[in-house]
Formats: C-alpha cells, sequence, structure tokens
C-alpha cells in the first residue's frame, strides 16, 4: 500500500512537468515561427539592397506585422505550459525577472526597427534589425533548448 501510494505522489508531481498544456506551446511556437519568416523576407531585403534600392514601403509592411504582433506570444508562458513538447527552458519560470527583462528587448526592438522603416532610411533600418537580432539570439540562448 505504502509503494502505490509513493508511486502515485511520484506521478502526481511530475505530470505538470510532463503534460505541458499544448495550446500554449503550440501558440507560441506559431508566434516564433511567423517571426523568423518575417526576419528571414527582411534581411533578404537588407541583404539585396542598397541605401537607393532599398524597398521602404515592402519592408515597413513587414516590419509593422513585426511590431504589432510583438507582445503576443507571452502570454503562452504560463506554468502550465512547460514541460514536454517545449523548447523553453526552465529558466523561463525560474528567472522571471530575466526573462521579462529579454521580452522588454525584444519588443523595444521591434518598435524601433517599425520606426525606423517608417522612416524610409535603409541605415537606420538596417541597424535596427540588427538590434532585433541580437535581442532574438541573446533569449533563445538563454531561454529555449
Amino acid at each position: 500500500m505504502k509503494k502505490c501510494f509513493w508511486a502515485l505522489l511520484c506521478l502526481s508531481l511530475a505530470a505538470p512537468l510532463v503534460h505541458a498544456d499544448a495550446g500554449d506551446i503550440k501558440a507560441r511556437q506559431q508566434y516564433m515561427k511567423d517571426w523568423r519568416g518575417l526576419n528571414k523576407k527582411m534581411g533578404a531585403i537588407i541583404k539585396k539592397s542598397d541605401a537607393q534600392s532599398f524597398p521602404a514601403k515592402e519592408f515597413a509592411l513587414l516590419a509593422v506585422q513585426l511590431n504589432e504582433t510583438a507582445n503576443e506570444p507571452w502570454q503562452h508562458y504560463d506554468a502550465d505550459s512547460r514541460g514536454e513538447g517545449s523548447d523553453a527552458k526552465a529558466a523561463v519560470w525560474e528567472k522571471p525577472q530575466e526573462f521579462q527583462a529579454a521580452i522588454k528587448r525584444f519588443t523595444d526592438a521591434a518598435a524601433e526597427l517599425d520606426k525606423a522603416a517608417k522612416t524610409g532610411s535603409y541605415d537606420a533600418v538596417k541597424v535596427s534589425f540588427g538590434k532585433v537580432g541580437q535581442s532574438c539570439k541573446a533569449c533563445h540562448d538563454k531561454f529555449k533548448d
């Protein structure tokens, strides 16, 4: 009877870590996938362009999409969404202030890119796009498996 009790207790404690909320995980992964696509398109535009040939309007449409969704996935990082199927490291939940700071760096960078894109300045966009990439990499290095 004691063995059964301990086995059930262990299973009940481990269950939240093993069975993550698949809806939240899929939602945040879809945002990241969408952003990856936007970043690839924006990066290709920057690589192919210079100050004279930069398609400012096309780029601005992509930058606004990134900025408008920059705050969306973070609500999907609740305690029930950790574990199997999640690429998020435990640090997301163990170091919430650091995670929030990383989110702020990204959302600020996305807003700066949107603002730069609206000016049409290739040089401003190039610098701001680099900041977005840096914020993504820093967050993924610390908070993504």
